[in-house]
């Protein structure tokens, strides 16, 4: 069952990102030619624009969500990191090894909020290695 909807991973922001180019190459083909007289887009032109823009205007490209999780207003607030940080390293105190065993393998060791130091230097030996 938890495998079941994994392909919408890749299905949804496929489908976003279409949606986005076809209202980009819409508005442009409905407005730019009659109020400037350039010449229509075609999909990937429209891509491209709609690419551009994301840089341009989206912050950090394609990526950045973490910053923007704790914006209040579009302004980063370090606090609540801080907090969201510390409510993590509490249930993660609370599980058992088996449970941060497990959490650890289906997230690819990509959080860690053991503050053991044991822990860190034993992690930081295996991806040197």
């Amino acid at each position: 069952m938890k495998h079941k909807f994994r392909f919408l991973f890749i299905l949804v922001p496929i489908a976003f990102i279409s949606a986005a180019t076809f209202a980009t190459m819409g508005l442009w083909n409905w407005l730019m030619p009659s109020l400037f007289g350039v010449g229509s887009l075609t999909f990937l032109k429209a891509l491209g624009i709609f690419a551009l823009a994301r840089l341009f205007f989206g912050g950090r490209g394609w990526g950045g969500w973490r910053r923007r999780r704790f914006a209040f207003a579009g302004h980063y607030n370090p606090q609540r990191e801080a907090e969201w940080r510390q409510k993590m390293q509490d249930k993660w105190q609370n599980l058992s090894p088996e449970q941060r065993a497990k959490f650890s393998s289906r997230c690819g060791g990509r959080f860690n909020f053991d503050t053991d130091a044991k822990n860190t230097d034993t992690k930081s030996e295996s991806t040197n290695a």
